[in-house]
């Protein structure tokens, strides 16, 4: 039997005493339990300073320390199980604090609305003071956030200076440099050998026994990880069965096929797993909580400005001859149409299979026209709509039918854009895309965008867009 190449064998190399000593008794699993730790402090810290600078500003005293001590823990213990529930404590989340912005918010409101929730039900309230409640609510996730800030800045100094106390692996490839087992992918992890598997089975027995020799002398590895092309299972079994004589975990990196289908939720029902490649636009809680947003603010909205819409009605029939309100067939939820309503602004009144799009300088603009283009004022009819049910407040602008036949044949992802309903304004337009879109690039982009917010839709992104379109306003980017 032939042995195999030398080269093909990595020798171990045991980690001296200066190196040990240079590592920190801490894995990288720890900075889960670290931050967990982290949360628990800040919320207790925040309760107690919140409550005690209340009272001292509101009664010149400081009050019961001892029980914004207990409100904190309480709350304290509830968040960081919760978080700890949505994964938000994995080493690879604590890495990137702006995706976690929202589910913080998210956890932490539920939170102090269930305290508050049963507080009322036992009938305690009247020990919980609402001034220390909503200086608490409003501290302690800034402070979270704040100390996560922190935590990411400590992960990643340990880990550029080589202090984190990692496990040593061994590594089997196919490849001399396999671009699924890189060094950014592997550095939680101290490789201390690496073989690359030949090509013939007698070849890899003989690879995989040197191996087993080596791990058992050195005996300092914790795991064995496989960077394999998964439809190479035959291969898989074989390294498998060759190692099962060694008391260590065996773990298969996912190569980049697999990585793309594993991020999705996974789904057990009757045997069968299966991976959610395409999210539903909302779940029936979520579409109900939507609704009834839109439905409260809508009529809210048009109750308050009412006086407006008269005014600005009056103005647009006295300026020009024609209707008041503009009324187009747009692309809503589904494809289906509907006609969108608002404010006059041009001479003309496009509805067709042929439809040119405004531009900054059309010479088809009214005068008042112009202005309420430029401050968006045209649009608020359209919250008739919210209320009919064709929009919402916050989802993907609509486009003219003529424009969604153009751009479907253009851009692929396209009629990804009616999987929710279309908005008053949305993440696009608070993102610069505002206005015209004269080139297809530009769709393209703006497309991206309105499929980012239809896959991270959450009632908190709704309020923010909300609070982002005012600035807009008041900038007038991309306005006309």
């Amino acid at each position: 039997m032939k042995a195999p190449p030398a080269s093909s064998q990595a020798r171990y190399q045991p980690a001296s005493g200066a190196d040990a000593a240079s590592h920190l008794p801490l894995s990288y699993d720890d900075f889960g339990v670290l931050a967990a730790l982290s949360d628990v402090c800040a919320i207790v810290v925040a309760s107690m300073a919140a409550g005690s600078a209340y009272h001292l500003l509101a009664y010149g005293r400081v009050g019961s320390v001892a029980e914004f001590f207990g409100v904190g823990a309480i709350l304290a213990a509830l968040t960081a199980a919760l978080m700890k529930l949505k994964n938000l404590y994995t080493p690879d989340s604590l890495l990137s604090v702006r995706s976690q912005v929202s589910p913080i918010i998210l956890v932490w409101s539920s939170v102090v609305l269930f305290l508050l929730g049963v507080s009322f039900t036992l009938k305690i309230s009247e020990g919980l003071s609402r001034g220390s409640m909503l200086s608490l609510a409003i501290t302690a996730p800034l402070l979270i956030l704040g100390q996560r800030l922190l935590v990411k800045r400590t992960m990643l100094a340990i880990l550029q200076k080589g202090w984190l106390k990692r496990s040593k692996i061994v590594l089997i490839t196919r490849e001399p440099k396999d671009t699924t087992a890189s060094d950014e992918t592997l550095r939680a992890y101290d490789v201390v050998g690496t073989y690359v598997l030949p090509s013939d089975s007698e070849g890899i027995r003989h690879l995989l026994a040197n191996l087993v020799g080596a791990a058992r002398g050195a005996n300092i590895v914790s795991e064995v990880h496989l960077a394999m092309d998964w439809n190479r299972l035959s291969d898989m079994k074989q390294v498998l069965a060759e190692l099962r004589v060694l008391p260590v975990p065996v773990r298969l990196i996912a190569d980049a096929t697999a990585r793309e289908i594993l991020q999705h939720p996974q789904r057990s029902l009757g045997g069968v797993v299966s991976f959610e490649l395409q999210r539903p636009p909302l779940t029936a809680g979520e579409r109900a909580a939507k609704r009834a947003f839109d439905i409260a603010a809508a009529t809210a909205g048009l109750l308050a400005i009412a006086p407006l819409l008269l005014a600005i009605s009056f103005a647009v029939w006295i300026e020009s001859p024609g209707p008041v309100l503009f009324r187009q067939t747009r692309g809503g939820f589904n494809g289906r149409a509907f006609h969108i309503v608002k404010f006059r602004t041009m001479r003309v009144m496009e509805d067709g299979p042929t439809i040119v799009q405004a531009t900054s300088n059309d010479h088809r603009l009214t005068s008042i026209g112009r202005w309420l283009r430029r401050s968006s004022v045209d649009e608020l009819p359209q919250l008739i709509n919210v209320l009919r049910g064709d929009m919402s407040l916050v989802g993907p602008r609509p486009h003219a039918l003529a424009h969604d036949v153009q751009y479907s044949r253009l851009i692929s992802n396209y009629p990804y854009r009616h999987h929710v309903r279309p908005g008053i304004t949305g993440w696009a337009q608070v993102n610069g895309f505002r206005g015209e879109t004269p080139t297809v690039d530009k769709m393209r982009q703006r497309v991206e965008l309105d499929l980012w917010y239809a896959t991270n839709w959450s009632f908190w992104l709704d309020l923010r867009i909300l609070f982002w379109t005012v600035l807009e306003i008041c900038r007038t980017r991309n306005a006309f």
